[in-house]
């Protein structure tokens, strides 16, 4: 069925969607390239270095909300893939360093990322906050083991041996905390039952969490 045979208030819906989802991204984007911005303009020190949240981010949230919100599949996959594409090149642009923002663990990270939306899709007609949260534990863990799995892998400086694999994912314990409290506070941000209900209300002929601007299949 094309969009313009729904009525106006399940478009209405879909605007929504793609307007929080789109914000949230927007945000997410921000938080990941303020810090090497904030460098570039002298701002950075100890104190700084030390308790800016660097991974406090929603953006796992974010993915599996997306998943669970658009019709289409690949159109929640494309939007947040645009976002980390972003993100990047503004790492690259704020530090002038393009190792900082494409290295040879970037294809792990992305992977990882996409792989909420599919999270998410398991979500479509969960209106509580118990397995939203779960599954954003799951996906944090998720991330953590095979993000630095594949910096022990690409990168020099970690020695290729069981050694080197501790060290790594030892090193990566604080973001890990960060990046987990960021996911749990997105999910419950945003698969709140009200924002739910407001985005897509469980009336609707589907019956599911609904949906994204376009209803074309899958």
């Amino acid at each position: 069925m094309s969009q313009a045979s729904e009525s106006p208030t399940k478009q209405t819906h879909h605007l929504r969607i793609w307007l929080v989802v789109g914000a949230c991204l927007v945000y997410c984007v921000l938080l990941r390239v303020l810090p090497y911005v904030l460098t570039a303009m002298g701002a950075q020190n100890d104190w700084f270095s030390q308790n800016f949240p660097w991974s406090l981010t929603p953006i796992l949230a974010v993915g599996m909300f997306a998943g669970a919100m658009f019709t289409n599949r690949y159109a929640a996959a494309g939007l947040l893939l645009a976002a980390l594409v972003a993100s990047d090149i503004g790492i690259w642009l704020a530090s002038g360093h393009i190792d900082w923002a494409f290295y040879p663990g970037t294809p792990f990270n992305y992977l990882c990322l996409l792989a909420t939306i599919l999270l998410g899709y398991v979500l479509r007609n969960d209106r509580s906050w118990v397995k939203p949260i779960g599954m954003g534990v799951l996906a944090s863990v998720a991330y953590f083991i095979v993000s630095n799995f594949g910096s022990w892998l690409t990168l020099a400086e970690y020695t290729k041996d069981v050694s080197g694999l501790v060290q790594c994912y030892v090193s990566a314990l604080p973001f890990f905390r960060n990046l987990l409290a960021g996911t749990c506070i997105g999910s419950v941000v945003l698969f709140c039952p009200l924002l739910l209900n407001a985005l897509a209300p469980t009336q609707e002929p589907s019956g599911q969490l609904e949906q994204s601007g376009s209803s074309t299949t899958r």
